[in-house]
Parts: C-alpha cells; sequence; structure tokens
C-alpha cells in the first residue's frame, strides 16, 4: 500500500484538514506520537490561516498595483478614488506553529505505517491512501531470484513494490502447480527434502498478486539443485 502528501498547498491543507479530522477515530490503533499529532494539529490550523492571509495579500498586490498604473498612466486623468485597504491581521490569530510541516506530516504517516495497523480503508478515511494504477501494475513482471539455502531449503525472492504479494507455483517434475502465496519478498519453501544424498531440481516461477488476484505477467522459470541431508 502506498501513501501520500499532496504537492500544492491549497492540496495539501485540504488533505490535512481531512486527516485531523479523522484521525482520533483511529488513535488508539496507529499510535502516532501524541506531541507529532499536536504539533500537526497546530500546523494545520496554521496552514489554513497563512494560506487566507497570502490570498489577500495577492488580491491586494493585484488592485493596488492597478491603482498605481492608473495613478502613472491612465487615461482622461481624473480624480482618483480611495487608496485600496491594506490586509490587517486577526485580533487572534492562530499560535505559530513549527517549520517544515510536510516533514512532520511524512514523519506522521510514517509513523502510521509502521504501527502495522494502517488498512487501506483507514488510510482512505484518513486521505492519505494513493491509488495504484491497475493498468500499469498489469504490465509487471516480477523478477525471481534464490536468496539463499537454509537447511537445503530454498528461499526465493522478488521485489514487490506497490503489489500485495505474489503467487508461488512449483514443478518438482511433474509440471507446476500452485505452492503458495507470500506476501512479502521473500518466500522459503519448506517442502520436504529428497532422500538423503540424492539431488533433485525444483524449479519455480511467480506472478504478482493485487486485490486478491493474479495481475501482471509471469517471472522467467528459476531452477534450483536441492539435495537431501546426509
Amino acid at each position: 500500500m502506498k501513501t501520500f502528501i499532496e504537492k500544492s498547498e491549497e492540496k495539501l491543507s485540504t488533505q490535512l484538514i481531512k486527516f485531523c479530522g479523522a484521525y482520533p477515530t483511529y488513535a488508539g490503533v496507529l499510535n502516532a506520537n501524541a506531541a507529532k499529532i499536536t504539533n500537526l494539529n497546530s500546523g494545520n490550523l496554521f496552514l489554513i490561516f497563512i494560506l487566507m492571509i497570502q490570498g489577500k495579500l495577492q488580491t491586494l498586490s493585484t488592485t493596488f498595483t492597478a491603482y498605481k498604473d492608473l495613478f502613472v498612466s491612465g487615461k482622461g486623468g481624473g480624480v482618483l478614488g480611495a487608496l485600496p485597504a491594506l490586509t490587517v491581521y486577526p485580533t487572534t490569530p492562530p499560535p505559530i506553529a513549527l517549520a517544515d510541516l510536510v516533514s512532520l506530516f511524512r514523519e506522521v504517516i510514517q509513523q502510521c505505517v509502521k504501527s502495522g495497523n494502517l488498512t487501506e480503508d483507514i488510510a482512505k478515511a484518513l486521505g492519505i491512501f494513493e491509488e495504484v494504477s491497475a493498468v500499469t501494475l498489469g504490465d509487471g513482471t516480477p523478477g525471481l531470484h534464490l536468496k539463499s539455502m537454509s537447511a537445503g531449503h530454498p528461499t526465493l525472492h522478488t521485489t514487490l513494490a506497490d503489489y500485495e504479494g505474489y503467487e508461488v507455483w512449483k514443478d518438482s517434475g511433474a509440471g507446476f502447480v500452485f505452492l503458495n502465496v507470500s506476501i512479502g519478498p521473500n518466500y522459503t519453501d519448506t517442502s520436504a527434502l529428497p532422500a538423503a544424498g540424492v539431488e533433485v531440481i525444483w524449479k519455480y516461477k511467480i506472478i504478482f498478486r493485487y486485490k486478491n488476484q493474479q495481475i501482471g505477467h509471469w517471472s522467467a522459470t528459476l531452477s534450483v539443485a536441492v539435495k537431501g541431508s546426509v
């Protein structure tokens, strides 16, 4: 599962409003650092304020520039209107927050991920779930490698990227049959080894899984020599 942070400031503000509003519902399972959550809430309010003031200043800048242009070179002369009103801060602006709000938000999201309890549904509720294109995933071909041998049992490895896992298919000499599903990059085949001193070839191929079904293309076949312990 992938998470994301909006890049534009306006969308970031909307995302933070959603995240900070929804987080208390899941605080007990995600267990992000309480001080960081407090700082993030403060940053959320301060960003709303900053963007509001920036909008007013930009509007004032445009208006004041037009006023200046009319004064300097406006056609027809005449009397100028009143000066544009300067932007005034509210009587009680929100407390000034910590700098680098994006990095703080990223740290909080990482803590949520590391909790092991951030499901797709919770990530969607928090507004941080990044939808992955099934079309893009459908072009994927896993690279299958032998990572190690432990007590005669081969451990397979692939890079999962945005996939949920992969199916392992095995040919012990009678054709490929489904063996198991791995949700991590490594998979150890714990099948019974051949008789002591006997060497056989086990062949493997894998295919990625997404949304509980096969997706993409089959890997190349990997052949592993397996020998029974003496």
